[in-house]
């Protein structure tokens, strides 16, 4: 008999997060976009990861020869993000600290924050408290790159899916969204195999934000909004489908 434990999110997940390939979204990105700072005359030598999860984004940044910090809240998941960079040497350092009142000890050259992680706040306030934290800690006329689940996006999540299955894992999902808080809840059920099957299961909430309000919060937070993009790296037109979208801004 396999017992289920409630989980706080990413807890459970910490452990299956890079076998199931959750991690790879954001380990193509970073080198994508790498490319793209290079064609826009980016120099610099420090990054800053926002919600970095299991550390995928500064280990990659690291082995470009830029000094990497990540910033996350789940112990779980930072476990991991030390274990890689130690395992592999990399320059890569991570600090346990909410975003939306992280205060950072050097100023950055670029400031991400991938996988779709300020979804997760809950308000528009929360989202300005991390965009004055990005902000704090970006030198000016550096960019700061995040991506958002749109509205759209999230309202189109499939009511049930399976994420990802393996030898010794299995991750389904059963999703609701609700157009009165532009929210989708996702319930994670999670089969990991190390000395016998555990199951844990974990719920997570996404909040989505219209992009108007997004460009607002960045202007008064101290950013100006430069590009809108697809994940393609296309400029968005005045209405969009895609179900992600990415903004860089850069700091004034």
């Amino acid at each position: 008999m396999v017992t289920t434990l409630q989980k706080e999110p990413f807890t459970a997940l910490a452990d299956v997060y890079k076998i199931s390939g959750l991690s790879a979204y954001s380990t193509q990105l970073a080198s994508q976009l790498l490319d793209f700072l290079y064609n826009q005359s980016w120099e610099g030598s420090r990054m800053l990861d926002l919600a970095t999860g299991i550390g995928e984004v500064p280990c990659w940044f690291a082995t470009q020869r830029v000094r990497a910090v990540g910033v996350d809240s789940s112990a779980a998941m930072l476990k991991h993000a030390r274990q890689q960079a130690e395992s592999q040497g990399l320059a890569a350092t991570f600090v346990q600290a909410d975003i939306r009142t992280y205060q950072p000890d050097q100023p950055a050259d670029l400031v991400l924050c991938l996988g779709g992680s300020l979804n997760y706040l809950p308000s528009l306030n929360d989202l300005g408290a991390v965009f004055r934290v990005a902000a704090a800690a970006c030198v000016r006329g550096k960019p700061f790159i995040f991506d958002l689940h749109t509205i759209q996006g999230l309202s189109r999540t499939p009511a049930e899916r399976i994420l990802s299955e393996g030898e010794q894992h299995f991750i389904a999902t059963r999703n609701a969204f609700s157009y009165e808080t532009l929210s989708l809840s996702t319930r994670y059920t999670i089969f990991h195999y190390t000395s016998a099957w555990q199951r844990a299961e974990e719920t997570h909430i996404l909040r989505g934000y219209p992009v108007q309000a997004v460009q607002r919060l960045l202007s008064s937070s101290g950013f100006a909004l430069e590009q809108t993009l697809t994940l393609d790296f296309a400029p968005i037109t005045a209405v969009t489908n895609d179900d992600m979208l990415l903004f860089v801004a850069r700091r004034v």
